[in-house]
């Protein structure tokens, strides 16, 4: 019988799961699935106990938070209304205890499986996160990469919360022991925005592609900007000081509400939300953006960027950044006389793309990739001891990952 190495709750993971010959253990995700289960383990008094609460070893509220947040994003017309949410609440919490109270007992009878957790932010996916935090177990977090045909994998976290070094130090180190490949492609997002018509574009401009208000990288990972409203009246507030720029926008494709009829129109403002994302990136004289990869994909076509948001590249010398308004105006000032480190971006996009980025199909999984996953969740593959030789270089353990980036010059 195969040792379980993983365990999981998210329908993301089933192609994984295909693959791992029983070393990946999913809770199951249907409701009615997960009560038989837990009473057949525990009886239909330990169900009521769980579903009560009285057995509680983690508190899932501000994961049922989230859930609430998003869908106030999404249909506040509904989920703003307080009965609804206290409805809301009263329903998903003890929904969520069910899963939660699988989990645990998965990991009592797995003391060294890990936890396997994709994304992790928003339920179902962020219980095995929660759960795996209250009962100390190391996890492997994974979500879609930075480029085609690519994941994220880590020990800590995605995006800004992974591993991915923000110290320069650590590219020179390690450049001339990464591979040379480059990536081919940018990732291509179908739209899901009204319309089809792509905009006339000015023959000088600054991109700024929005993100998914609901999302993670805005919600959690983005300290002083509220949502996309707020990003563009700060945005009209930078036109406003630098009367000779155009800025264009680009509303995200995965999401399909507009703000356009709840800001006012700025003469030199342009919504370009049918346009292809890479042509705008080329055409732009430099791009703001809060997280996305956007920036990196920026990055990688020589851009200048500047990022108002917690972002993985928030690397001195790679971008400028800025961490609230007077800083964007400064970082903007600064463009004009400030040039990316062309080396250093070019070891940072070689290493994402040939050491930290993993290649492959999460829904067509093979064992060359739970290998990989493996290797990873130890800490035995290349991305790891490379972070291990770094930290005993500088005698500090976090040094990597922590370099904060210095604002405009």
């Amino acid at each position: 019988m195969t040792k379980v190495k993983f365990i999981g709750h998210s329908k993301h993971l089933n192609g994984i799961r295909k693959a791992s010959d029983g070393s990946l253990e999913l809770v199951p995700l249907k409701l009615v699935d997960t009560i038989r289960e837990l009473v057949r383990r525990k009886g239909f008094g330990g169900l009521l106990a769980t579903i009560a609460g009285r057995d509680e070893f983690v508190d899932l509220r501000p994961v049922v938070e989230r859930n609430l947040i998003r869908r106030r994003i999404r249909f506040g017309w509904f989920y703003s209304n307080p009965m609804v949410a206290a409805i809301y609440r009263a329903m998903v919490l003890p929904r969520a205890r069910i899963p939660a109270a699988l989990l645990k007992l998965c990991f009592d009878e797995h003391p060294e499986a890990r936890a396997l957790v994709f994304n992790g932010f928003l339920m179902p996916d962020a219980l095995t996160l929660e759960v795996s935090k209250a009962l100390g177990r190391e996890r492997l977090v994974m979500e879609l990469g930075f480029f085609p045909k690519m994941l994220q994998y880590d020990r800590k976290g995605i995006n800004y919360d992974s591993t991915l070094p923000r110290d320069p130090a650590f590219y020179r180190m390690v450049d001339n022991r990464v591979g040379k490949d480059m990536p081919a492609d940018l990732v291509r997002r179908q739209s899901k925005q009204k319309g089809s018509e792509t905009a006339s574009l000015p023959p000088s401009y600054v991109f700024v592609p929005f993100q998914v208000p609901s999302d993670m990288q805005v919600l959690a990972h983005s300290p002083w900007i509220r949502d996309m409203v707020h990003f563009y009246d700060v945005i009209a507030h930078l036109a406003d000081r630098q009367p000779d720029v155009h800025f264009v926008i680009k509303e995200h494709p995965s999401f399909p509400l507009s703000i356009r009829g709840h800001v006012k129109p700025h003469d030199r403002i342009h919504f370009a939300n049918h346009n292809e994302t890479r042509g705008l990136i080329e055409g732009a004289d430099a791009v703001i953006v809060m997280n996305s990869t956007v920036g990196l994909e920026s990055l990688f076509l020589g851009k200048k960027v500047i990022t108002i948001g917690n972002a993985p590249y928030n690397i001195d010398g790679l971008v400028l950044h800025a961490g609230n308004d007077g800083e964007l105006a400064a970082a903007f000032q600064a463009l004009k006389n400030w040039e990316p480190d062309a080396d250093l971006r070019t070891t940072v996009i070689r290493y994402i793309y040939n050491v930290f980025l993993l290649r492959g199909d999460r829904n067509n999984a093979d064992a060359a990739m739970m290998g990989a996953l493996r290797q990873r969740a130890e800490g035995t593959d290349q991305h790891s001891l490379f972070l291990k030789e770094f930290a005993e270089r500088s005698g500090h353990e976090d040094r990597a990952e922590r370099q904060p980036v210095r604002e405009g010059p």
